[in-house]
């Protein structure tokens, strides 16, 4: 790839709280390893006109851009300019790509790269977009974001015993979609089945699914195929409830815990949690820094992760976390990070208990998980990582 030109990348403050620092860190990424960014900020119209007018010069080697971003570049025709461009575009999903939130990653372009943050979302871009052909997909976990003061994180106070950033949809005690929409109740069954096993394992959802109709005899991609409308119905309805059911145990574990994100205050131990309501991911970032514990769900990305754990290990904090193959490979379990299951759960969750209460534990942990985050798990790592695929 040719250094001599630039990368675009795709910013913006629109969509998650997240959005503008995750966007901008990507950039920083870029910067970092010596490459020429140039910034397309969706909220900045004339950025828009000179990237635009950049990429169709050949000026760009590369562009980069969350979800399907890349499909609002338009000529002039309202075209997608990358429909008829060899430039590569590279999209960083930042869910499933089953969830609806991260729109349409079939849009006509001639170069596609895509990284996704679960192993299993490799076989599900191929089921969601089967006519797609993309020019190379990878996992890829966000990377961490760093905190302004990081020389002073082993240093400065942690007042706050644990932090759970997440939202919750409807209080967590909601029907799942299928039982709305699916007449068929032999189909009703099976996606039951598949729930109640993501509820009692750490597995995503393509897996759950596979052991579920394997169980029943039924073998071959054909029927998954079948199932691939119900997707994100499972996979909304499980996230929502682990999260429920993780801070639940929390609650009656009597564990003092801090939350950010909204819904919460609908679930009926809200009276045991410190709710502070959907804030700014900076706010978010403040509570990692002065937190000790930070715990957290895997939303359904056990085999991958998400930034909230990377995040918190380079904010000085101890991450307890849901299972994931990823992070029990990149990490040595029980000295960089400590993992929960569905069936141990309660007695796994004494070790909060620990680390609250064994200052020397909980540091040592602390810094041992920020060696390895500061050092494999930045956006300078994941822009790395990007820049060997699309050389490949």
């Amino acid at each position: 790839m040719d250094n001599g030109k630039k990368i675009l990348v795709y910013v913006t403050s629109m969509g998650h709280p997240s959005m503008q620092r995750i966007t901008r860190d990507i950039a920083a990424g870029f910067s970092k390893l010596g490459y020429d960014v140039v910034f397309a900020d969706f909220n900045d119209g004339l950025s828009l006109l000179e990237a635009r007018k950049m990429l169709l010069h050949g000026d760009i080697t590369l562009s980069v851009g969350v979800n399907n971003t890349g499909k609002k570049m338009e000529d002039t025709e309202e075209h997608c300019v990358y429909e008829y461009l060899d430039t590569p575009f590279v999209s960083i999903m930042l869910d499933a790509p089953y969830n609806m939130a991260t729109g349409d990653m079939g849009f006509p372009c001639r170069n596609h790269f895509v990284c996704v943050l679960d192993k299993t979302h490799l076989e599900a871009l191929k089921l969601c977009y089967p006519n797609k052909k993309f020019a190379g997909c990878m996992l890829l976990p966000l990377g961490g974001s760093s905190s302004q003061q990081e020389d002073e994180i082993f240093s400065s106070e942690r007042p706050l015993d644990v932090v759970y950033s997440a939202a919750i949809y409807n209080g967590g005690t909601f029907e799942p979609g299928w039982h709305e929409y699916e007449n068929n109740p032999f189909v009703v069954a099976i996606l039951d089945d598949v729930a109640d096993y993501m509820l009692a394992n750490p597995v995503s959802t393509l897996t759950a699914l596979k052991i579920v109709l394997e169980d029943r005899g039924f073998y071959g991609e054909e029927y998954v195929r079948k199932f691939t409308p119900h997707l994100f119905s499972l996979f909304h309805y499980a996230k929502h409830r682990r999260r429920y059911n993780a801070l639940e145990l929390l609650a009656k574990e009597d564990i003092p815990v801090e939350v950010y994100g909204r819904g919460w205050e609908e679930v009926p131990f809200a009276n045991k949690l410190h709710l502070h309501g959907e804030v700014g991911y900076e706010e978010v970032l403040e509570a990692f820094s002065k937190a000790k514990v930070v715990f957290q769900d895997q939303a359904e990305y056990n085999n991958g992760g998400h930034d909230r754990v990377f995040t918190a290990m380079l904010h000085g904090a101890v991450v307890v976390s849901e299972y994931s193959t990823y992070l029990a490979q990149k990490f040595d379990i029980n000295k960089d990070i400590y993992l929960f299951d569905w069936k141990n759960t309660s007695s796994q969750y004494q070790i909060i208990k620990e680390l609250l209460g064994n200052e020397s534990l909980r540091l040592s942990t602390a810094i041992s998980a920020y060696g390895k985050a500061s050092e494999k798990h930045r956006w300078v790592n994941r822009a790395q990582s990007i820049m060997e695929m699309v050389s490949l």
